[in-house]
């Protein structure tokens, strides 16, 4: 007990903590820099000024859905593509041939489908899935070996059209 009474013993002492924490603080910095993560190489070259590096592909234009069916059209603009890493969607806009939404997402949905379905269009099916029929309209997916085509509307508002989402299927992982 008397030594913790000098002055000299509390020196060191106080000396030794900071000391093991100097040390300790360290051996924890160089843990965190040896198992950092690896930095993707598209977020590499955007770091990297003047370095290319793999870019999404733009996926399929509206256009790939052929023609509308009648009183119907076909609307797309470059705010409605969505890219996420290096596979891109975009999302297309059923309306009247006026621009004007439909009223009713799920008819016009089927309408287009039931269109690209005479254009030779396939359905996927979830794997598990037998029959089509099985699938219900909103989980349906369409594709022509090129080109998928999924519902992604919010059928509950009648204010809001129909909404397709186009990617190219040789770039999925389906």
């Amino acid at each position: 007990m008397a030594l913790l009474r000098s002055r000299r013993t509390m020196a060191v002492l106080v000396g030794v903590v900071v000391v093991g924490l100097i040390v300790s603080a360290a051996a924890g910095l160089f843990q965190a820099f040896a198992t950092a993560p690896a930095v993707p190489p598209l977020e590499q070259a955007q770091g990297q000024q003047g370095a290319p590096g793999p870019r999404p592909e733009e996926p399929p234009a509206a256009s790939a859905l052929g023609e509308a069916p009648d009183g119907l059209s076909y609307s797309s603009g470059e705010n409605d593509v969505y890219c996420e890493e290096l596979e891109c969607v975009r999302l297309v806009r059923v309306l009247t041939e006026d621009g004007e939404p439909t009223g009713d997402t799920e008819a016009t949905v089927q309408d287009v489908y039931d269109h690209l379905l005479a254009d030779d269009w396939l359905i996927m099916l979830p794997e598990g899935v037998e029959s089509p029929d099985d699938v219900p309209l909103n989980q349906t997916v369409l594709t022509d070996q090129e080109v998928m085509v999924a519902d992604s509307s919010q059928h509950e508002d009648d204010e809001t059209p129909a909404v397709l989402m186009v990617a190219d299927s040789t770039r999925s992982g389906s």
